[in-house]
């Protein structure tokens, strides 16, 4: 899949017009010793381009691949189950409808994940792939030249190939470990009250309320609301940072398995999380950007009985090198 995606990428910003190309990693280490078996290395290449000359039509596209190296932390094989995971997201934009000092700009696309579990050993071998159907209704008012309130971010209904132990719906059977179709998932993540303060040319400050909701069918479901804070500076002309603050103010999930073969059937847990970080661009030249982003982030872990563990604190690094043509 690796090179397919590559090459069909490679293709298409080649013939296109005022196309850009991304080549860069994203890192997750986690700083407590029994969650290093989460540490993941994330490589990618991202382009985005317009395929019509003089058309506002512009496609974005973005193939991400997940190694969980943290996996040679594990003591014992059943925490080596290794999981590797190849990502495709594509995303067309272009159309805006503006009345007054309102604008609606949608964008539409899909991503795609499919994930080789256990792959390389073959011992236990696990598909699972996910289709996720996006739609972003961004939107846009113009208060006047300093304020405006934004809403933006996704929805997506969502179809999944998994194994049925990891869900336990009305028809489960114990022990069976058949790939089976779910197609009643739905996942959405909305900034839905932004407002943006421009207080000069070089510096703008930022604060959404965030909704983040998730269900899974015959797993479990969540809601998450969110406050986001954010400051956006220009230090010189050539180089820009954007440090950021995201802070849970609910985040539930409940179990929805068949109460018929989990004791936990209806109950919920706390997963609250802080997150506080900065991204950076830098302009090399005229053609070439230098971009990334570091955070901290803990979130709590609690079962569905309510017992509590360590904090699941982590450490996300990101680079890459942006070019224009």
């Amino acid at each position: 899949m690796q090179k397919k995606v590559l090459a069909l990428m490679v293709i298409l910003s080649s013939n296109a017009y005022a196309a850009t190309v991304e080549l860069g990693f994203e890192n997750e280490r986690y700083t407590r010793d029994q969650y290093k078996t989460s540490d993941v290395f994330m490589p990618y290449i991202s382009t985005s381009f317009n395929p019509i000359e003089d058309s506002s039509l512009n496609i974005s596209m973005k193939y991400m691949y997940q190694d969980q190296y943290g996996k040679k932390h594990a003591t014992t094989p059943k925490d080596q189950f290794k999981t590797n995971r190849d990502r495709i997201e594509v995303i067309a934009k272009g159309y805006s409808w503006k009345n007054g000092n309102f604008s609606f700009s949608p964008q539409a696309g899909f991503r795609y994940e499919s994930w080789d579990i256990n792959y390389l050993t073959n011992t236990g071998k696990q598909d699972r792939s996910k289709l996720e159907l996006r739609f972003y209704p961004n939107m846009d008012y113009k208060i006047n030249d300093q304020v405006n309130v934004y809403l933006s971010g996704f929805v997506a209904p969502v179809f999944m190939k998994t194994k049925q132990e990891s869900r336990k719906g009305d028809h489960y059977v114990k022990g069976e470990l058949s790939t089976n179709n779910y197609n009643g998932d739905y996942y959405h993540e909305l900034q839905l009250l932004g407002v943006r303060y421009k207080i000069n040319k070089n510096n703008s400050l930022w604060s959404s309320i965030y909704n983040e909701r998730k269900y899974s069918e015959d797993a479990s479901k969540y809601d998450r609301w969110q406050l986001r804070v954010g400051y956006n500076v220009n230090v010189i002309n050539d180089l820009s940072f954007s440090p950021f603050v995201r802070y849970d103010l609910h985040y539930k999930e409940e179990n929805i398995e068949s109460a018929k073969f989990v004791k936990d059937h209806g109950k919920s847990r706390n997963k609250d999380e802080l997150r506080i970080g900065s991204g950076f661009n830098y302009k090399a030249t005229s053609t070439v950007n230098i971009v990334g982003e570091v955070y901290w982030q803990t979130a709590k872990v609690e079962s569905y009985s309510g017992v509590s563990s360590d904090d699941k604190n982590r450490m996300f690094y990101k680079l890459a090198v942006r070019k224009s043509f």
